[in-house]
């Protein structure tokens, strides 16, 4: 079998979150934004058949290996989901390949060891590890933990008290976070910052030229009516919200802590959890979301077809 893997598009939105919502673990690499967005990256494609959804990063060329996600599908059904992965393995060894599949959740990892005993080799990927907190602790910043990130979030308060404007995000505003997300990226990139942040940054256009087709939310700040800095996402299900971008001027003081507070705050009240996403690895990224010390660290894994 060799399948005809589509790329994802915009019109395949309601189709790609009927299996990611339901059945995706409020894993942002099973997100539909998130595969439209990074698809210059991954190249994100599927494939529907008998009830499974099969995805496919094209784009992640590899010698004698086939790059996949784990198959989304009903996990009590465990007949159908060892013939998923059989179908998958079919698939990569058509083209002569053995099947890799990327950032595998504990879940799917148990799910898998138990269709296939003994045919995957998993490796634990901390740098794909994922971050979810709840809105309570975000909001609230309770707690001998949160001391430091409430009393910077109470200076911000203080310093630019009366000068402050919080708006959700809407279509007349999206020229104005374009710009704003220039000027960010120009000073970055002076900054010689990583090359990771052109791919990023295309992906932001890309999600803010569909900003209402993705249906996602977000806010902006304004300090003397300039945006200061801005933040988005969209849902990974009904209870917990994807934190897909946010973007501050670092000449203002605490600006990033005044965007994690007044997202989940301001913008995404109904969700009980905010998923923000891996640090891939960023040693700084990585300490700035510790520091905030997530309820959730979701372990990822990368399994191998094992030969041995």
């Amino acid at each position: 079998m060799n399948w005809d893997f589509k790329p994802v598009e915009i019109s395949d939105k309601p189709l790609i979150d009927s299996y990611s919502i339901r059945y995706g673990e409020n894993s942002c690499q099973h997100s539909f934004v998130s595969m439209y967005g990074h698809f210059g990256k991954y190249g994100d494609s599927f494939f529907e058949k008998d009830g499974w959804l099969y995805l496919c990063r094209t784009h992640l060329k590899r010698t004698g290996e086939k790059v996949y996600l784990c198959p989304l599908g009903n996990p009590n059904d465990k007949r159908g989901f060892a013939k998923a992965l059989e179908n998958v393995l079919a698939d990569a060894a058509s083209e002569g390949k053995r099947a890799v599949f990327e950032t595998v959740t504990a879940k799917a990892r148990e799910r898998m060891e138990k269709a296939m005993p003994g045919r995957f080799k998993f490796t634990y990927s901390r740098d794909f590890s994922e971050y979810v907190y709840s809105r309570d602790k975000l909001v609230k910043l309770s707690g001998v933990a949160m001391a430091k990130k409430r009393y910077q979030y109470n200076s911000f308060q203080r310093k630019y008290e009366g000068r402050i404007r919080v708006e959700h995000i809407n279509e007349r505003l999206l020229p104005e976070i374009l710009d704003f997300q220039s000027s960010w990226m120009f000073e970055r990139m002076q900054e010689g910052d990583a090359p990771e942040l052109m791919e990023e940054n295309e992906a932001i256009q890309r999600e803010i030229g569909e900003f209402t087709n993705l249906a996602l939310s977000g806010i902006i700040i304004r300090i003397d009516g300039n945006i200061v800095g801005y933040a988005y996402g969209a849902a990974l299900s009904d209870e917990c919200f994807d934190v897909l971008v946010g973007k501050g001027d670092r000449k203002v003081d605490h600006i990033y802590r005044a965007l994690n507070r007044k997202l989940p705050e301001s913008c995404a009240r109904r969700f009980r959890c905010f998923n923000w996403e891996e640090d891939l690895g960023d040693t700084g990224l990585r300490q700035m979301k510790m520091d905030y010390h997530p309820d959730v660290l979701m372990e990822k894994y990368i399994a191998r077809e094992n030969y041995e």
